[in-house]
């Protein structure tokens, strides 16, 4: 299947609602609403749409022309309202303002800085130094996901991470274990961990009996297949949209489980499973994803589609990529962004946030 972007329609061809439909906020710097209780603004809504064919159509409306023209004013409703609730406190952290989280890979072959944090001591060092930077979460991870990579034993994946843990537990920063497997979400919180970050959106063996047993905030993140096969040829109708619904299902799953909505988070995968195209339209299409009535992470650092869209840098120097791809994500209203250049993200934030409220 391929992707089917959108097709823009001068009006809709059917009133919205009576096909699948979901709306994507409109962000311009002089909107009249605050997306999310957060800093971006929309006035104007695309409606989206799905056909019977399965191709996806676009209108562009008003809040009060869409109220007017939909079959079902209660979905229509329910939707506008999503969008525009303020968010609570994730971890114990504000989302009305951008918050990041440091980037801290305790093994020997992530992407970027696999290697560099074997040791514990270094890799709390590193974690300190990343919060004195900014980074209210540190998000400590003890197994590859980059594109191919081979898993490790749960014992491996433990005895990388819970030192670490330890050696942070007790200092200002929010402690974030980075896993998709239940034994180390279990044995991580209980070492420290006050959040859970699954790659893996809660589909691996009692993952999401872990994470609910555990009774700490869950980031649930979307990927297409695994990371030793996603890179192998991702396919969409149309990737925002399946991503979204994805999502949605799996916070749906969340909750059946007994984990509040409060408590989740949600990230859409960039580089997990998509193409460079699709990775640009999740990133162009993230306020659309705010109707989850959930925060949203972003974590685009320092990744491969940044070489393919430009020089061909190595990890090591993509940090301008980086910088543009996670100022994308905060205008279409982002609360969290995953970084590995943490100060430098720290000051571009400061300078977007200063142009969004100089509107």
């Amino acid at each position: 299947m391929t992707d089917r972007r959108p097709e823009q329609e001068a009006a809709p061809r059917v009133p919205p609602f009576a096909v699948p439909t979901w709306l994507r906020p409109v962000i311009v710097p002089s909107g009249i609403h605050r997306l999310a209780g957060g800093w971006a603004r929309f006035s104007e809504l695309d409606v989206v749409q799905r056909q019977d064919t399965g191709s996806y159509t676009i209108c562009r409306m008003v809040p009060d022309a869409l109220m007017a023209a939909s079959d079902d004013p209660n979905a229509a409703s329910g939707m506008l309202d999503r969008l525009l609730a303020p968010r609570g406190d994730f971890c114990g952290l504000s989302m009305d303002r951008p918050q990041l989280m440091g980037i801290l890979n305790v093994t020997p072959d992530s992407f970027s800085d696999g290697g560099r944090h074997n040791a514990p001591a270094r890799a709390i060092a590193a974690g300190r130094t990343m919060f004195e930077a900014g980074a209210a979460i540190i998000d400590i991870g003890g197994e590859s996901t980059r594109p191919g990579a081979e898993p490790v034993t749960r014992n491996q994946e433990l005895a990388r991470v819970l030192p670490v843990l330890a050696g942070l537990r007790g200092g200002d920063a929010v402690l974030s274990i980075d896993t998709r497997h239940a034994d180390v979400m279990t044995r991580a919180v209980a070492g420290g961990a006050a959040v859970i970050n699954d790659v893996g959106g809660l589909r691996g063996d009692g993952a999401l009996q872990a994470a609910a047993a555990a009774q700490v905030p869950v980031i649930i993140m979307h990927m297409q297949g695994t990371p030793d096969t996603m890179q192998d040829d991702p396919q969409y109708g149309f990737a925002p949209v399946e991503i979204l619904t994805f999502l949605e299902d799996r916070i749906a799953a969340a909750e059946e489980a007994g984990i509040p909505r409060a408590m989740l988070a949600v990230d859409p995968g960039y580089g997990f499973g998509k193409s460079v195209m699709h990775n640009l339209q999740l990133i162009n299409w993230v306020s659309m994803l705010h109707v989850l009535g959930v925060p949203i992470l972003i974590g685009a650092s320092r990744k491969s589609s940044i070489a393919k869209m430009s020089a061909g840098k190595d990890a090591d120097h993509r940090l301008p990529g980086s910088l543009a791809l996670g100022m994308a994500a905060l205008r279409q209203g982002a609360q969290m962004l995953r970084v590995h250049d943490v100060a430098e993200t720290a000051q571009a934030v400061a300078v977007e946030m200063a142009l969004a409220d100089a509107h």
